[in-house]
């Protein structure tokens, strides 16, 4: 009986082994087609995703095109106003040269015309001739000196004098001489040469 029995159980039990590998089988592709599923909707969002940065790539690099053209203009805007600011300079420098020749010609002519004109500073009673240009360092020395020996010892005196013009600076030369003649650094020497 039981060989009889055998041959249908053994059937019995293939089946059931081809139904348990099938359904397995089933189960494990029911698995896998989720996971594909998952994956083909990972992959499609990774799709979409670098769409949108190469979108956003493209973008960048028409603001980079962009911000390029704007820095090449300016670029050239800067060296066009470096060439005018040049140019400027040069003028300027000689502008400046011409206005200090003006003013230097301005001064020597006052300097001549110093001992002709009425000024606070010039003491009314002195006579154009007592002036004695002497240009560098000093520009004159104005003797004021009078006949009567005792009114010369008195209101006589000897008067180193340089004239300016404007705003013009005493140099440090003659700031030195006028340090010393202040200081009271002065003396009279006579030279006898034979």
């Amino acid at each position: 009986m039981w060989l009889e029995v055998l041959p249908w159980a053994l059937f019995v039990i293939a089946i059931y082994s081809i139904y348990w590998l099938w359904r397995e089988n089933t189960n494990l592709s029911a698995n896998q087609l989720v996971v594909t599923m998952a994956q083909t909707e990972d992959f499609s969002k990774q799709e979409q995703r670098i769409v949108e940065l190469g979108n956003i790539i493209a973008t960048l690099e028409q603001h980079m095109n962009v911000l390029q053209d704007d820095k090449d203009h300016w670029e050239s805007e800067v060296h066009i106003l470096e060439g005018r600011l040049n140019d400027m300079t040069g003028e300027m420098k000689k502008q400046k040269g011409r206005a200090q020749s003006a003013h230097t010609s301005k001064g020597q002519i006052l300097e001549k015309w110093a001992p002709f004109v009425e000024h606070e500073q010039i003491d009314p009673h002195w006579k154009a001739e007592d002036w004695c240009f002497l240009g560098q360092p000093i520009d004159y020395v104005v003797f004021d000196w009078h006949n009567d020996k005792e009114s010369n010892m008195a209101e006589g005196k000897v008067v180193l004098l340089d004239v300016k013009a404007a705003k013009s600076q005493l140099t440090t030369k003659q700031r030195r001489i006028r340090d010393l003649i202040k200081a009271g650094q002065v003396e009279w020497r006579e030279i006898r040469l034979d």
